[in-house]
């Protein structure tokens, strides 16, 4: 009797273990393209910010447009705009039950401007973004860290001091996943190896990193988050798979639960998919001070590439007449000061690129930058190893081929490397790529082309744009300050800087199990930390 009441206990723990098994809810999804770095000081791509969403927690975190309380569970602002006042949550914890304090917020904001760290995205805290006292003198190495303008207070309080009233601040901090806490007893332990593996770090978000291997990405919920109970998902798994048919078919066989679809995909789809403008800003950088090849050096010959484009052809071509051809290099759609939007306010200022091109007057800036004999002139672009931006190289290839009887040669990256390495370091004459604005306001892009930036990737340099950025840093008027950005961009249209190519609807499928994803224009596109799926 006794054997069979231990028999049944086994069997009823037995049931019990599959039953909660069956409960476990995971999310899996497929993306093309791999973080640059898991170091959360280091992020420098939508997809670094997107996998650092579900790994760290800021001060405060932006879902749906919407800034909501973080580590932070209160905050204000000083009269002057200057001074915000943050109120620390009580009982926070790191994902091994350390306690997560005020001083571990603080380093993190310090050492993304170290010039140690070597953060490709420390510019976002200075004069380009965020404004943060001191951030600009700390990056150049010329102010020592501590005097950063972002201070502990108390065990429960802290500042952050900037040099002007930004009003798109909290909304930045809310977005750009750079500015989170980090453990400083880690990078002492793991140097150079910080985050270089998934037990190399320690994390405040709602997940944690179980590894990141083999081209997979674990995710497992974090126990000892602040807001654990809001987080639905046990387990997440993202796969890293650079072709696109494969990640599509992963959906189509039940393996995953979310995909972007390719747009040569999206008419197979029609009926299935969902869509969203995630904002996302393409273009060609061109290397202005190139030495492979100096014609792009010349304002001439960077309109003349312009002017080579028939956007309407590429559009159709390149991505299936799924986005909007883009003739400017500020997003259109962001917000506007006089009621509309930005692109519908200063459509008569900006001096926009025909969305047909226009072959003869690319032929006249060919000549007006010495060109006479277009067929001895080459030009490389960079792209990553993904198939849409090969075909979109292709595309372009064979418009300049045409239109401006040049030789276009196309070299293939992976991601990490082109954003990791080939812009970083001037290694390319052309390069597609694109911008997903971090706040809602024209200065996330045009602050790309300052002179001093370090994330100027086109070594553009001219005093009028510069002068001009600075006046519109410090002037408090809205009507005028965006009347000053507008001009910004004239300047740089007006010079060729870029070549805009388009912007960007995204058309993806999604279990209809799944509830509360986000899909929004900024730092982060696929918001997933908080979603669901049901039983």
């Amino acid at each position: 009797m006794k054997m069979l009441k231990q028999l049944t206990l086994v069997a009823a723990l037995a049931a019990t273990m599959v039953a909660s098994t069956a409960m476990a809810k995971e999310f899996k999804f497929a993306t093309g393209t791999e973080p640059t770095t898991m170091d959360q000081s280091k992020g420098n791509s939508i997809a670094d910010n997107e996998v650092q969403r579900a790994l760290q927690e800021g001060l405060v975190r932006l879902v749906d447009k919407e800034v909501l309380p973080g580590l932070a569970e209160s905050w204000e602002v000083s009269e002057d705009g200057l001074t915000y006042t943050f109120h620390i949550r009580e009982g926070l914890k790191w994902s091994d039950g350390q306690d997560l304090t005020v001083d571990d917020i603080v380093y993190g904001f310090k050492r993304l401007v170290d010039p140690e760290t070597a953060s490709p995205y420390g510019w976002i805290a200075g004069s380009d973004a965020a404004h943060i006292l001191n951030a600009d003198g700390v990056l150049a190495g010329e102010i020592p860290v501590d005097e950063l303008g972002v201070a502990k207070v108390d065990d429960s309080t802290m500042t952050v001091t900037v040099d002007t009233p930004v009003p798109y601040l909290i909304s930045l901090m809310g977005s750009c996943t750079e500015f989170s806490p980090v453990r400083a007893d880690y990078v002492e332990q793991y140097g150079t190896d910080f985050a270089a593996t998934a037990e190399k770090n320690v994390y405040s978000g709602p997940f944690v990193l179980e590894s990141s291997e083999n081209q997979e990405l674990h995710y497992a919920k974090n126990p000892n988050y602040w807001n654990a109970d809001a987080v639905n998902f046990d387990t997440v798994i993202q796969y890293i798979v650079s072709d696109d048919s494969t990640r599509v078919a992963m959906y189509d066989s039940g393996d995953i639960d979310y995909v972007a679809i390719p747009n040569e995909q999206v008419p197979l789809y029609e009926g299935q998919d969902q869509s969203y403008q995630n904002g996302n800003d393409d273009y060609l950088y061109i290397n202005s001070q190139c030495e492979t090849q100096p014609l792009l050096q010349d304002p001439n010959f960077r309109l003349a590439l312009n002017y080579g484009i028939s956007r309407t052809e590429y559009i159709s071509l390149a991505t299936n007449d799924m986005y909007d051809p883009g003739c400017t290099f500020v997003l259109p759609m962001l917000s506007g000061v006089r009621g509309a939007t930005y692109g519908e306010e200063y459509a008569d200022v900006l001096n926009a690129f025909p969305v047909d091109g226009d072959p003869e007057k690319a032929a006249e800036y060919l000549a007006a930058a010495g060109v006479e004999d277009p067929s001895s002139v080459s030009v490389e672009i960079v792209i990553t190893d993904a198939e849409s931006e090969k075909l979109i190289a292709e595309v372009i290839q064979q418009q300049w081929q045409t239109n401006l009887g040049i030789n276009v040669n196309i070299r293939q990256v992976t991601y990490s490397q082109k954003y990791g390495e080939v812009l970083p370091s001037g290694d390319y004459e052309i390069c597609y790529g694109g911008w997903g604005p971090d706040y809602d306001d024209p200065n996330t892009y045009l602050a790309l082309f300052n002179g001093n930036s370090p994330y100027n990737y086109s070594n553009y340099k001219n005093d009028e744009f510069d002068g001009l950025m600075a006046q519109a840093t410090v002037e408090q008027d809205p009507v005028a300050r965006m009347d000053i950005l507008a001009q910004c961009e004239n300047i740089l249209l007006s010079e060729g800087a870029m070549v805009p190519l388009q912007y960007r609807t995204v058309h993806y499928l999604l279990n209809e199990n799944v509830s509360g994803i986000y899909f929004t224009v900024g730092a982060v596109n696929f918001d997933w930390p908080f979603g669901d799926i049901a039983e």
